[in-house]
């Protein structure tokens, strides 16, 4: 249930897909004019590196750009009602708040991602095969049936309780197979092909919880900065050919057919 429950997370978030189109869209205005500039796609993976580049102040990263971009895209949708003239420093820091709240929540509402990422689907499979691997014991021990001359109470209620765990366990290996299906099935969604190249079954939402920690920190940060960098590029001073400097620095010398990668 907490698997299925991620996948459905993860999938349905508008607000993560949001933040991955606001991370596409960066990535494409810092490589405008390279053949990076028009990518469609990009791995998880990716969002783990956001944090290593950097803007010319040292400190500002393109997530803080990001959550910036999205805060401010937040606040548009409160802001509807109120014209731009009439607008304020208190009115601005209040829609800001608003927004920054709503990408913060972001954590709260991919829980079942944190659950996922702690579980260890070896370990869980294991357990099922253990409980399978007890019944056969006990097949063992009903088979004494006909040597005992006693204990034919015993006999029945294990029998009853055979019948009864394999059904269970049946219906525990059908959910086993459904839940890895849909991890494989988000796995491929997000990653296309690479799916393929998984070596642990649920390092998506490792790579997800990962990203979330580093979200949370930074969504604390821009919290404390003062209010004049929410919103804009500016803030994030990097000419294309500085940010291919930088990215290149970190790693970025390969490219997939739709898409790049820090």
């Amino acid at each position: 249930m907490v698997l299925q429950g991620a996948c459905d997370d993860l999938k349905g978030s508008r607000l993560f897909l949001k933040l991955l189109e606001a991370v596409l869209q960066a990535g494409n205005r810092m490589n405008v004019g390279t053949n990076r500039g028009q990518a469609k796609a990009f791995k998880l993976d990716t969002l783990l590196k956001l944090a290593d580049v950097k803007g010319t102040d040292g400190k500002t990263t393109l997530l803080h750009f990001v959550v910036q971009e999205i805060v401010r895209s937040e606040d548009a949708k409160s802001e509807k009602a109120v014209e731009d003239e009439a607008r304020n420093i208190v009115k601005d820091e209040m829609f800001r708040k608003q927004g920054l709240k709503v990408v913060s929540g972001l954590s709260n509402e991919l829980g079942n991602i944190k659950k996922a990422a702690s579980m260890d689907f070896d370990v869980l499979h294991s357990y099922v095969s253990n409980l399978q691997t007890g019944l056969g014991k006990i097949k063992s021990i009903l088979l004494l049936e006909k040597q005992c001359t006693q204990g034919q109470n015993f006999f029945a209620r294990m029998r009853d309780f055979l019948k009864e765990a394999e059904m269970e366990i049946k219906q525990v290996r059908c959910d086993e197979e459904r839940a890895l299906g849909r991890v494989k099935e988000i796995t491929e969604y997000f990653h296309g092909d690479a799916a393929k190249e998984e070596a642990h079954p649920l390092r998506i939402f490792m790579v997800v919880r990962d990203f979330l920690s580093m979200l949370d920190h930074v969504c604390k940060e821009v919290s404390q900065q003062d209010r004049t960098v929410v919103g804009s590029a500016r803030s994030f001073r990097m000419s294309a050919t500085t940010a291919m400097a930088n990215l290149k620095m970190y790693g970025q010398h390969e490219r997939d057919d739709d898409g790049w990668s820090l």
